[in-house]
């Protein structure tokens, strides 16, 4: 099963975003990891990196006169290994608490995608803390209820650089951290990768990997307990069941909006066109109810 856990989870709103407050973040998670992996389950864990990576590239931009900058890449790269060790340092020492033999590996991932994607030249990724009011020195979009919020491009995902080096670790029966924030965009020029400046949404990188390996289940974990239709409005309503023809109804209805449900509806549906039987969209604390069809969205043919 892929378990997709959002980066708004690691770091949330309110936040600051300290170590302490991250590991506890993680911590709480890992705790739904090890029961899902006491099922019987075999795991890939992949994460968002919105609000870590945002931070790494304000700390570029505002030492760069002191530290020569990073782009954009290298800080998806170092948000990788951040929150992916946080990850599998606490899942090991949880799984080894609770008697389970199982390697915990995390894979720096890179992602190919498209030198032309539109997102280019209008981005629509959030990253980064969340302003009281909009900076014109960057792209920005209003988060209803939240603040402004730096955009960067988010590419769309066309293959898992990785994939075969993820199968192979699976398949010893390792529970593997990959596509880390969506992975590292990465174009291909004379047969050699070069990466691009971009954060791909980790939820579709997530399909794609799924897609790929022949994974039939996902979960997909956020700061919500469902899927609401009107979320936020007169009339909310939460959705429970819902099959591939009514949702994408919906998604046409403009329900789910760039910034936040979206790219999580538009991945559920890739899934499901692309061969997946179940998506699970939940919060972290509610997981294993969620597997047992006791709370959250299911999402099925």
């Amino acid at each position: 099963m892929i378990l997709a856990l959002g980066g708004n989870m690691i770091k949330k709103a309110k936040e600051k975003g300290t170590f302490e407050e991250q590991y506890k973040n993680v911590n709480e998670s890992c705790e739904q990891i090890v029961e899902i992996i006491k099922q019987g389950w075999n795991i890939i864990v992949t994460h968002g990196n919105g609000p870590q990576v945002g931070n790494l590239l304000l700390q570029q931009e505002l030492l760069k006169n002191k530290i020569p900058p990073m782009p954009l890449d290298v800080c998806g790269a170092l948000s990788q290994g951040e929150i992916g060790y946080l990850i599998q340092q606490i899942l090991l020492n949880k799984l080894r608490k609770n008697g389970i033999n199982k390697k915990v590996v995390t894979v720096i991932t890179q992602v190919l995608i498209d030198r032309n994607d539109p997102e280019f030249s209008k981005p629509s990724k959030p990253i980064g803390p969340f302003y009281e009011e909009e900076n014109k020195d960057f792209p920005m979009v209003y988060q209803s209820g939240k603040g402004w919020r730096r955009v960067v491009p988010s590419p769309d995902p066309e293959e898992i650089i990785e994939k075969g080096q993820i199968k192979d670790l699976i398949e010893e029966g390792d529970v593997v951290i990959a596509c880390g924030g969506g992975g590292i965009p990465v174009i291909e020029e004379n047969g050699n990768l070069r990466g691009v400046e971009g954060v791909i949404d980790k939820d579709l990188a997530s399909e794609k990997l799924a897609e790929e390996l022949g994974i039939r289940t996902m979960m997909i974990l956020t700061d919500v307990d469902n899927v609401y239709l009107n979320y936020g409005k007169d009339g909310q309503e939460k959705l429970r069941e819902i099959n591939l023809k009514k949702i994408k109804g919906y998604q046409k209805q403009g329900h789910f909006p760039k910034g936040s449900m979206g790219p999580k509806i538009e991945a559920s549906i890739r899934f499901l066109e692309k061969g997946g039987e179940k998506v699970l969209i939940t919060s972290p604390e509610l997981a294993v109810d969620s597997l047992q069809g006791k709370s959250g969205t299911i999402l099925m043919i």
